[in-house]
């Protein structure tokens, strides 16, 4: 009878042990769920792209370019359309309006430039308004993301954007070493 009631106790330690265990476990579940939850919120939030049909993915992939240093590091991407590039800054490159290879050589000498000569043949009738090269900035604080250049028209201009680009990315990158 001992052996029996020994054997009783011992079942129900090990009912309250398994009971309490499993109550662990659904609250444990519970919070994995919620924050399932708010990680597939957030990446939705951040990365949701609307569905492209396959050939405008391509077409998108294709106009996709990396701007490399000498060195091969990664200086900007580049995504090309029709009339515009549009070229982002590699984050761990911190670029700001005061800094002398963005604002007074790659802004002012090579854009304003393009743009000036733009302007000219608007003057002259060889140019219409609307294929004057724009170009815009986009700014996160002081700190420059990104260059948005608007009717580049010519490769050789958008080569010489480009490589300007690198000269002055590459500029900034090799005075942090």
């Amino acid at each position: 009878m001992q052996t029996e009631d020994a054997e009783v106790k011992r079942l129900a330690e090990l009912k309250t042990f398994l009971e309490q265990r499993l109550a662990d476990l659904e609250h444990e579940m519970e919070s994995l769920k919620t924050l399932l939850e708010i990680v597939d919120r957030e990446l939705s939030a951040k990365s949701f792209k609307k569905a492209q049909p396959p050939e405008a993915v391509e077409k998108e992939a294709a106009a996709l370019r990396m701007i490399r240093s000498r060195s091969g590091s990664l200086l900007a991407t580049m995504s090309l359309r029709e009339r515009e590039a549009r070229i982002v800054f590699n984050p761990e490159i911190r670029v700001t309006q005061e800094m002398r290879p963005f604002s007074s050589f790659l802004l002012r000498k090579v854009l304003d430039s393009m743009r000036e000569a733009d302007l000219q043949k608007v003057s002259e009738g060889k140019l219409g308004q609307s294929d004057v090269l724009s170009y815009e900035v986009v700014y996160d604080g002081d700190t420059a993301r990104e260059l948005i250049v608007k009717n580049y028209r010519e490769e050789q201009r958008l080569r010489e954007i480009v490589n300007s680009v690198k000269w002055t990315l590459d500029t900034i990158a090799s005075s942090y070493r």
